[in-house]
């Protein structure tokens, strides 16, 4: 039998991880110098990532920064970084030791400090949950929003995965789907933009710019960007 792996090790921080694994000494003991808690600085920098291609989150998204004390371990701050800050982190690892050291510093203003990081926090967060009769998607969004050529193809499959049947249901319902949306104030956005007469393409291209104009969509093209550049 192979030999145990102690991840907890001697628990205690190491310079280098500073830099390896993007993160910044908050406190240390005034009489051994030796760190007592370190800081997510992707948490500062760039948020919470939201993968849309997976199912709504119930709870809503944390808002504070991620922060750790003795022990440390290398695997907890990977599995934080990998389910927290996938694609920056993703791209991080492929920078130099040069380029990390400026990874964070040559961000202009941190995303913690942007008007879109206290969008959907607090009670906004909540998501909004509907119960739809069956007929409204099976034949409204189902059938005729899609050409029969369409039927059973990967967008219409894709559409659909959006809506969870419950059979029975409570209070009475009956069957019926189940939508949950996690982002509550993008769903208001799109509702008023069809009511000042948008298309539903339309509406796309609008929330696109949005997220262009607030630097979302950027991120990670940006990130990109400064691993293939020589500072």
């Amino acid at each position: 039998m192979g030999k145990v792996v102690n991840k907890k090790g001697s628990g205690v921080f190491q310079t280098s991880h500073t830099s390896l694994y993007g993160l910044k000494v908050m406190e240390r003991c005034p009489s051994t110098t030796q760190v007592i808690s370190v800081r997510c600085e992707f948490c500062v920098y760039f948020g919470v990532e939201i993968d849309d291609t997976k199912a709504p989150r119930v709870r809503a998204t944390k808002t504070t920064f991620m922060a750790w004390k003795r022990p440390f371990r290398v695997d907890k701050f990977q599995n934080h970084h990998k389910s927290q800050h996938a694609s920056s982190w993703a791209t991080y690892q492929t920078c130099s030791f040069d380029q990390q050291v400026q990874f964070f510093t040559s961000i202009r203003t941190p995303y913690a400090n942007t008007m879109l990081a206290h969008v959907n926090s607090g009670p906004a967060a909540t998501p909004l949950k509907f119960n739809i009769q069956p007929a409204i998607v099976d034949v409204f969004v189902g059938d005729m929003f899609f050409h029969p050529d369409d039927q059973g193809g990967t967008t219409q499959k894709n559409a659909l995965k959006l809506f969870k049947r419950v059979d029975g249901g409570i209070d009475s319902e009956g069957d019926h789907y189940e939508v949950v949306l996690s982002n509550r104030d993008q769903f208001k956005m799109v509702v008023r933009n069809l009511s000042r007469g948008a298309s539903f393409l339309q509406c796309v291209h609008i929330h696109d710019d949005i997220k262009e104009v607030l630097g979302i969509t950027a991120k990670t093209r940006q990130l990109i960007e400064r691993c293939d550049s020589t500072w």
